[in-house]
């Protein structure tokens, strides 16, 4: 059977790859670039990677708006078809 992964999970493991920290590390609502490091450039690089990995497209315009752990989850949610799991 294939192991299924929310896209919680796949949030998780990017935000942990992006700060290069542990996924447990990851606060609930931290500021991506105050509290997990995350600058412009590891952002698009965050972006790229969920895009690739939950096959979605994320608007640039909402790259830009993008502050916190909260608001990119909140993002996803709209983008990622509901109960949209990745094998």
């Amino acid at each position: 059977m294939p192991k299924v992964t929310t896209t919680e999970q796949v949030l998780r493991a990017a935000l942990a790859r992006a700060a290069d920290r542990g996924v447990d590390t990851i606060p609930e609502d931290g500021h991506l670039e105050q509290d997990l490091g995350i600058d412009s450039l590891a952002l698009a690089e965050l972006v790229t990677d969920l895009e690739q990995r939950l096959t979605v497209v994320i608007p640039d315009e909402e790259t830009g708006r993008l502050r916190t752990v909260a608001g990119l989850r909140a993002l996803l949610a709209r983008l990622v078809p509901s109960g949209m799991d990745t094998l």
